[in-house]
């Protein structure tokens, strides 16, 4: 696991995000969470970093919205308990 605080992740987000038009951050952001979690930094700490920015709030909810739905239905489509 990589060791950063979600205040090293807002920095890092802040640093860059005002370069990106308006019309992208979305996606940067989506981007940005993804990479973030490729490279083991711990969801607590890339979840608590939502509060900062609506972009990141956004792009946290996308990014593990995927793995609720995953981890709801088995491969057989059955509810997981």
């Amino acid at each position: 696991m990589i060791d950063m605080t979600h205040e090293d992740i807002e920095r890092i987000w802040n640093s860059f995000s005002h370069y990106i038009p308006d019309k992208q951050k979305s996606d940067a952001a989506i981007d940005f969470v993804s990479t973030l979690r490729d490279i083991g930094v711990e969801d607590k700490e890339i979840k608590a970093s939502s509060d900062y920015d609506p972009k990141i709030e956004e792009a946290v909810g996308s990014v593990y919205a995927k793995d609720i739905d995953e981890e709801e239905y088995g491969d057989d489509n059955e509810l997981v308990y």
